[in-house]
């Protein structure tokens, strides 16, 4: 029997994700075993635990689950908090991380975000299809460019170079993450991952063609914010980075085209809270009302 996309259901952390497409892929890791002299060989081994992907893309109705990921994923103390479980069509997952997130700002289309998810264990359940259900109400809330509005801060000193960003044309958002799995001495699963680098980067389109950039790059700030029918921001999408390329282009019949790309590399969440109290000798206790 055959199935089709209005029988599978994509959870995410026990969330229904609006997806327009999914695909979720497992791969064993093996390698052939050859002997000296042997160029040819039957056997093979594993040479390191089970990797699977989560790929999809989805509709933005809100504000984006995904997007406390990109600042709290592997910072402290909300490293063993970021975990992501899935289940596509019955076929679940408990060890995946955020490692590819983007979204293309287009003028009058529906937010649409893209996002890929790397986990390593083995995936269980059975597929369980399930019966179409009805989305008019949630594809009414579906936001869409036509309501977003961008900001931009991106200071010059040299005015003749300037480059006034007048009209945003359309744009991207992209955040990319390095994660590894650390495994112990007989282990298939691993019992901890190691988080690299985690970079945003804005590309967006302007109608003032400029060559201007200097060696150390140049400060800048990227803002797009998503507001619903009613003109209220229920998303935000920032980068606040340093301004590292620009591109012009053209072509017969068309306009001049500028692109410009602007990476942010500090993506966390700032957690304040009060490690102790001092007194006025410098040491540790209660102080305050009622205490000596």
């Amino acid at each position: 029997m055959f199935y089709t996309s209005n029988n599978v259901k994509l959870q995410i952390n026990g969330n229904y994700i609006v997806a327009s497409n999914a695909q979720i892929s497992l791969e064993a890791n093996i390698q052939a075993n050859y002997n000296l002299k042997q160029r040819h060989t039957p056997n093979f081994a594993a040479s390191n635990g089970i990797g699977g992907k989560l790929d999809f893309n989805y509709y933005l109705t809100g504000e984006d689950y995904f997007k406390k990921f990109i600042t709290g994923q592997g910072e402290s103390p909300l490293s063993t908090s970021q975990v992501i479980s899935g289940n596509f069509g019955g076929l679940n997952f408990k060890s995946g991380y955020l490692t590819s997130y983007s979204i293309n700002f287009t003028p009058n289309s529906p937010a649409v975000a893209s996002a890929s998810i790397n986990f390593f264990d083995q995936m269980s359940g059975e597929f369980e299809p399930t019966v179409e259900e009805s989305l008019a109400a949630v594809n009414s809330n579906v936001l869409n460019f036509k309501d977003a509005t961008f900001g931009h801060y991106i200071p010059i000193t040299q005015t003749e170079f300037s480059g006034t960003v007048e009209e945003f044309v359309e744009g991207t958002y992209n955040y990319s993450a390095e994660v590894t799995p650390v495994y112990l001495m007989n282990e298939t699963k691993p019992s901890a991952v190691s988080f690299g680098p985690k970079t945003v980067n804005m590309n967006f389109e302007t109608d003032n063609p400029t060559g201007y950039l200097p060696v150390s790059g140049n400060t800048a700030r990227l803002s797009v914010d998503l507001k619903d029918s009613n003109g209220t921001t229920v998303e935000n999408f920032t980068c606040s980075g340093l301004l590292k390329g620009r591109n012009l282009s053209t072509a017969v019949g068309d306009y001049i085209k500028q692109t410009i790309n602007v990476t942010q590399a500090d993506n966390f969440d700032v957690n304040v809270y009060v490690g102790a109290i001092l007194d006025s000798y410098g040491d540790e206790g209660c102080i305050g009302i009622g205490t000596t």
